[in-house]
């Protein structure tokens, strides 16, 4: 049976995203209950509610991702879709990097680029299986 180059990386990072994600989504209802909480005693959490939200949804898409990379890490049919994924992980935290950069400085651009780690080499690996399938289809990575 024929192993994807990149079969390694999308599955250890997707095992990686789907438990980071677990614990991002378990923090962002706590978090979302506190806050409610915090309601009901009229303090006020809109900038709460929102931090909540966004973590809310970078876990979801992260598991999403996780899954995505475990599910298809062999499969280099869905190679181009899998890089498609990681482009669009990499652009939505490269985002978060700029903006913990503004809003924390030079230590935020430094925490925030660790965040970074998983989706490269997420890219990495779906890159491979791109390239892979391109070669056993006699074309070009791009399909030219």
């Amino acid at each position: 049976m024929y192993t994807a180059p990149g079969r390694g990386f999308l599955k250890v990072v997707g095992i990686l995203y789907v438990i980071f994600a677990g614990l991002g989504i378990l923090l962002g209802l706590l978090g979302l209950a506190g806050t409610a909480a915090l309601g009901a005693l009229g303090a006020s959490t809109s900038v709460l509610t929102l931090l909540y939200v966004i973590m809310l949804l970078s876990s979801g898409y992260g598991l999403f991702l996780g899954i995505i990379g475990i599910k298809h890490c062999n499969d280099l049919r869905k190679a181009s879709f899998v890089r498609i994924c990681g482009i669009v992980d990499i652009v939505l935290r490269s985002l978060i990097v700029v903006w913990g950069g503004v809003t924390l400085g030079f230590a935020g651009i430094v925490l925030e680029s660790i965040g970074l780690v998983l989706p490269i080499l997420f890219l990495v690996g779906a890159s491979k299986n791109v390239a892979a399938a391109a070669s056993m289809q006699g074309t070009t990575v791009d399909g030219e």
